[in-house]
């Protein structure tokens, strides 16, 4: 009866290292698009980038992707959106997704926008906006926009600030595509989205 019950007990054991076991892996797998998507954000920083972005997830079956075009004025704008589809309806996370729009003009890049939001109820969601605007004429220093602190945030900044302002500004939590019960602020999408604009005076 002792050998029978610890052999039952040692398969328990097996099963739910193998159930958590799958389950990290499949939590592995969803992230995996969405981290793309914030990385192929962050490597655009000319018109030849954006095509190549362009063309890399136009290509992938992992994503939505849609462009619209004005009939005249040559203003384009490419769209592309991940989410966690099958992870909130196991309520293992909040419905989440990642989103980036490339923004042309006459076929040169004008801006590129990247976001996350996460949450199952409007009022509650949580989400971060980046904008960064390409072109001679594009103006400003990197700014913060907290008026729906502390579940928003919108980030926009020019193509030339400091790199490590830059990266810092596109360092979304790919984990909270993954996250169990979704992140529930900016700061966990964003880490350090609310310091962003002090250290950018510190180090114009």
């Amino acid at each position: 009866m002792k050998a029978s019950s610890a052999r039952i007990f040692s398969l328990l054991i097996i099963g739910t290292l193998l159930v958590t076991a799958g389950l990290a892996a499949f939590a592995a797998h969803m992230r995996a698009p969405a981290k793309a998507l914030i990385d192929s954000a962050s490597r655009i920083r000319s018109t030849a980038d954006a095509e190549h972005q362009i063309a890399v997830w136009r290509a992938r079956a992992d994503r939505s992707f849609w462009h619209e075009g004005a009939a005249q004025g040559g203003d384009y704008t490419y769209d592309v959106q991940v989410e966690n589809g099958l992870l909130p309806r196991l309520h293992i996370a909040a419905p989440t997704m990642v989103g980036m729009t490339i923004g042309m003009h006459n076929r040169e890049l004008r801006y590129v926008i990247l976001v996350m939001f996460t949450g199952r109820e409007p009022s509650t969601t949580s989400g971060v906006w980046v904008q960064e605007w390409f072109g001679t004429d594009a103006v400003g220093v990197l700014h913060v926009n907290d008026k729906d602190k502390p579940l928003k945030a919108t980030v926009d900044f020019r193509f030339d600030i400091p790199e490590a302002q830059r990266s810092n500004a596109f360092s979304l939590n790919a984990t909270c595509f993954v996250e169990i019960g979704g992140c529930k602020t900016a700061e966990e999408i964003l880490p350090g989205v609310w310091q962003l604009t002090a250290l950018a005076r510190q180090h114009p």
